[in-house]
């Protein structure tokens, strides 16, 4: 009977070392290794208004800490701003989080809009602007790719701006690759879907039929819903034997599918090659055909003759002109 007493009293030892101590431990390792949700109360300043509350002792070593795994939402007026993701994150909410192999989605209207990624990042608690460094990638939900050594963006203006440096990847189209483009200085308005280099655009375009297309301007303006893109100040444009000067050019597409339906030059436009001159309002590409149009007092001079009329095409990409309602002005010869 002593015996069965014993056994009974080592049984429950036992138990209780198990539920008391080896079981807690395990939770506790378990909750260690979980991510880390990092999110913000919006009603952080009505809860700390009782200025007689001692504050938790608890919460405040907490608030200063590193992190694995790292979630952070962040919203404004209800909707999503920004999501965050990171391996790793060290500081605390109330200043600022360093943060290592960042991930941030951009909304506007709760749809996806902008995806950035970078080797590093932080947060400023107060502000909630963040910086993005280190090979630094924003990509557009239709397709656009740029690349910069770093990105700033403004919570309160929600643009995302890097003022170096700038290459970018267009999306493919039915023509061929998309553009490549360097410049300086990107402005990303998220609110407006819309992306800008500002400063010495250059790129090119190659076509399926092996052509080249370069270009280069003061500003480009791409749209993040559809594929127009529009470049100002100052735009030249190579293709094949032509060459075209004007104030602006805007790549418009067959609605929101990836067909060129004609490029267009406008603003006073005048276009060479090796043996011509024209110059219009406006000048409309037809890559497909090539074919140019020249509308708005076109005019062409070739050889000491000058033809002019209400509209010009160029045929064949300039080896024959077209002019309708033609007025002509022949040199004089002796």
């Amino acid at each position: 009977m002593n015996l069965k007493n014993t056994l009974f009293v080592i049984l429950l030892v036992a138990l209780f070392v198990e539920v008391l101590v080896i079981f807690p431990n395990r939770l506790e390792h378990k909750k260690d290794d979980a991510p880390i949700e990092l999110t913000r109360d919006e009603n952080a300043e009505d809860k700390d208004k009782d200025k007689n509350k001692e504050p938790d002792k608890s919460k405040i070593v907490s608030a200063s800490q590193k992190a694995k795994g790292v979630h952070l939402v962040e919203t404004q007026l209800g909707s999503r701003d920004w999501e965050l993701f990171s391996e790793t994150a060290e500081g605390d909410q109330a200043s600022s989080w360093e943060l290592r192999n960042v991930r941030v989605l951009f909304y506007n209207k709760e749809k996806l809009s902008f995806t950035v990624t970078g080797d590093r990042g932080s947060i400023d608690g107060k502000s909630k602007d963040l910086h993005i460094r280190g090979n630094v990638v924003t990509k557009s939900e239709n397709g656009y790719i740029f690349k910069t050594p770093s990105i700033f963006y403004n919570a309160k203006k929600r643009q995302i701006q890097s003022p170096e440096k700038v290459n970018m990847q267009g999306p493919k189209d039915e023509m061929g690759d998309g553009f490549v483009l360097d410049g300086v200085n990107m402005l990303v308005l998220v609110d407006e879907n819309r992306m800008t280099m500002t400063q010495n655009v250059r790129g090119s375009k190659k076509f399926k039929d092996g052509k080249e297309f370069f270009i280069v301007s003061d500003k480009a303006d791409f749209s993040g819903q559809s594929r127009q893109a529009k470049f100002t100040g100052n735009v030249e444009v190579k293709y094949d034997n032509l060459r075209m000067q004007g104030p602006a050019a805007i790549f418009q597409y067959k609605g929101k599918t990836d067909l060129i339906n004609y490029i267009q030059m406008q603003g006073g436009v005048r276009v060479n090659d090796m043996d011509k001159v024209a110059t219009a309002e406006t000048v409309n590409l037809d890559l497909f055909k090539n074919i140019f149009t020249f509308r708005g007092k076109p005019k062409v001079i070739q050889n000491n003759d000058e033809l002019s009329g209400e509209e010009i095409i160029f045929l064949d990409g300039g080896k024959k002109v077209k002019v309708e309602k033609v007025r002509a002005r022949l040199e004089k010869k002796d």
